[in-house]
């Protein structure tokens, strides 16, 4: 999953796929950071680019129960939508874009 919307980064170049790629919770301290990581594109994404920003993002003690009992990436998507600026009528990307991983031909020696 992730966020398809035309942003700026802090360089001034155009990013519009941004993706959720760690959540951390603190249950003690009631504490949740979402890390995001934006890409120039889909594509870029898809062809194992790196991504050119990636931002951490602390969650309000306030909506620390948001985050309970349910999946937090997801919930998180969400929460960026409702809650940082830019991210509002953002497009929600369902699609799975995950780089391929080439298994080793029977010729190959297994790392």
């Amino acid at each position: 999953m992730a966020i398809i919307k035309d942003m700026q980064s802090k360089f001034g170049i155009s990013l519009s796929y941004h993706r959720i790629t760690a959540f951390n919770i603190n249950y003690v301290v009631k504490k949740a950071v979402i890390c995001v990581a934006s890409y120039l594109s889909k594509e870029a994404r898809a062809n194992q680019s790196a991504p050119l920003e990636e931002i951490d993002i602390e969650i309000p003690t306030s909506d620390f129960t948001q985050f309970q009992k349910t999946n937090p990436i997801e919930h998180g998507y969400l929460w960026l939508k409702e809650n940082v600026v830019g991210f509002d009528d953002s497009i929600d990307d369902f699609e799975v874009v995950e780089p391929q991983i080439n298994a080793p031909s029977e010729t190959e020696d297994p790392i």
